[in-house]
């Protein structure tokens, strides 16, 4: 399980802080991966009439900043996760041949964003598609454009910040049913200050996630842009240990025994083993009335089920009641 870093918008068109606020992350996560928003062409990404149309004008970078930044996590040999938001953008980052590529679930029906993506990726390419706050017509659209199968899901979605009754984790359970195939990732923004945060995220991640996304920030709750969903880096490194933890206990999800269950589940001590309850001689042909189902002290090689399928079988040698029946004691 991987736990992502993600900035956003959050440096509020101020670069001196992104640069500090990247270097921070780089030195004292433990996180992996660094998430970037980039944006080089407003007028492709909202319309002028948008409220927040000014707003974002006044907060761009250039791609020489950018490069600046994203270079940052690169000398601490952090991952990029580049999210794009227009052509442009996707233009100046796969120049950097990111291994994480995404589009934000708000322009998931933008099929021109998305089939420019498709020309630029390769096969080592993963591409993560937002999909919070939308229905499965949308996720499968957004999907058949794509020729790649090195895909992820990203559930989880920011409304400022998110409520509780809001995220459905019993639907996002049924979407990971019907894409079985595809990695998939929970981006959480519970409030920062919520006492429950840090459970919410690790409920989200025992749903059997591959990513986790938290928005950091090193001025804990103070007014800025994405502020109401960003942890300390306190936080962040806490849920790093926890989800370890998560891993751990959700295990690889295969439905043989593992070590544990095997050495729990013994015949004899544990589960009941077939026990004589008669003395029966070599030779005899083996019926359900010598034997019965008890716990005991003596140790078996036979479940319940195979001493079922014993019976009609003849036995190897003479055996006196109360002994508990073994693979050699049938011919």
């Amino acid at each position: 399980m991987k736990l992502i870093a993600e900035t956003a918008w959050h440096h509020d068109g101020d670069f001196e802080f992104f640069k500090n606020l990247i270097t921070e992350i780089s030195t004292k996560t433990k996180t992996e991966i660094i998430k970037f928003h980039i944006s080089l062409d407003v007028d492709e990404y909202v319309h002028t009439d948008h409220p927040g149309y000014q707003w974002m004008v006044d907060r761009m970078f250039t791609e020489q900043q950018w490069d600046e930044v994203l270079n940052i996590a690169l000398k601490y040999k952090k991952k990029l996760m580049l999210l794009f938001n227009d052509k442009k953008a996707i233009d100046f980052g796969m120049k950097y041949n990111p291994e994480i590529v995404e589009i934000h679930s708000v322009c998931l029906n933008d099929i021109e964003l998305l089939e420019h993506l498709n020309l630029k990726i390769n096969s080592d390419t993963k591409v993560v598609l937002g999909v919070g706050g939308s229905d499965l017509y949308e996720i499968e659209n957004a999907i058949s454009i794509f020729e790649t199968k090195n895909m992820v899901l990203m559930h989880g979605f920011q409304n400022y910040p998110t409520k509780y009754e809001d995220i459905n984790f019993g639907k996002v359970l049924k979407i990971m049913q019907l894409y079985p195939n595809y990695e998939h990732g929970y981006a959480d923004h519970t409030a920062w200050d919520n006492e429950n945060n840090i459970l919410i995220t690790l409920l989200g991640a025992n749903l059997g996630m591959q990513y986790i996304e938290k928005h950091v920030t090193t001025v804990y709750g103070k007014d800025r842009i994405d502020w109401q969903a960003a942890i300390s880096i306190e936080m962040f490194n806490e849920i790093a240990e926890k989800l370890k933890v998560v891993e751990q206990a959700y295990g690889d999800a295969k439905l043989k025994l593992n070590a544990g269950e095997k050495s729990y589940s013994t015949f004899g001590a544990n589960k009941k083993a077939a026990i004589l309850s008669k003395d029966i001689k070599k030779g005899e042909k083996f019926t359900k009335e010598h034997f019965t189902f008890k716990r005991t002290g003596q140790s078996s090689d036979l479940s319940q089920l195979n001493i079922l399928d014993k019976v009609g079988e003849k036995i190897s040698k003479d055996l006196t009641l109360g002994h508990c029946l073994n693979s050699n004691d049938f011919e």
